[in-house]
């Protein structure tokens, strides 16, 4: 199977995944899977914070944390899941005045055009196959301002990624990934064709996640200053990519 083919659509995962998921990873998981799920925010803040008043939308919201967190910084946050059990968890789990909501596939976005100032899209895009992603930009650079930015990470398959995630499946440490959630294999350089053909000018593109996840089950502290040091230096070794466009 080609995991970049194009000819396939896909809506939603085969699997069943539990709504808190997430949460739970960065809460109460082990101390390697809580440090890799904080290293989400932690990148978002060096890269592309939110900005006080800004309206943004969080596409693939999963059971919410993200959101949550973009809510205590920005003005207004919309998150968009197709989970049905998700979207309840985080519905009762994190509740804002600013934070809303939405069950929602990401071919039928229920927003106007130019609504937002920020669109993140966090691990999502290797949830659909390749052919899908210019239909799905397309429509998220229509629901950007003038001006707006995208901000975008993915697994990055140019890198010991194939062998976590392996790892991961075998050992049943996540839900299923290979084929089941994760059925593009996203690199540096499709990633940024991809913001090319999508008509984004790419502002930064990097890798975080290297080795300081698996320093934590030593030292919290310690791996915290690896991934100090790792971000000083590119990341070379990092698992994740991530990518911050801004719309013309």
């Amino acid at each position: 199977m080609d995991p970049n083919r194009t000819e396939d659509v896909r809506t939603g995962d085969t699997i069943d995944i539990d709504g808190g998921y997430q949460h739970r990873a960065l809460t109460e998981g082990f101390v390697v899977q809580r440090f890799w799920h904080r290293l989400k925010t932690v990148t978002i803040e060096r890269v592309a914070p939110p900005e006080p008043g800004m309206v943004v939308l969080d596409l693939g919201c999963g059971s919410g944390v993200v959101a949550d967190w973009l809510a205590e910084r920005a003005g207004t946050v919309d998150a968009v899941d197709a989970n049905l059990r998700a979207i309840g968890y985080a519905r009762r789990t994190f509740v804002r005045p600013n934070l809303s909501f939405h069950l929602a596939t990401a071919d039928a976005l229920p927003f106007p055009d130019g609504r937002f100032d920020r669109i993140y899209v966090l691990e999502f895009i290797e949830h659909l196959y390749w052919g899908q992603l210019a239909a799905l930009f397309a429509r998220l650079r229509a629901l950007l301002a003038p001006g707006g930015t995208l901000f975008v990470t993915t697994p990055n398959y140019r890198s010991l990624w194939p062998l976590l995630e392996g790892a991961m499946d075998r050992l049943g440490l996540a839900p299923h990934m290979d084929g089941e959630q994760h059925v593009s294999r996203p690199t540096p350089r499709l990633l940024r064709s991809l913001a090319d053909a999508s008509g984004f000018t790419v502002v930064r593109q990097g890798r975080f996640a290297g080795a300081a996840p698996f320093a934590a089950a030593v030292s919290w502290r310690l791996a915290e200053a690896l991934d100090r040091a790792e971000h000083r230096l590119g990341s070379p070794l990092g698992s994740l990519l991530y990518a911050l466009w801004k719309k013309p």
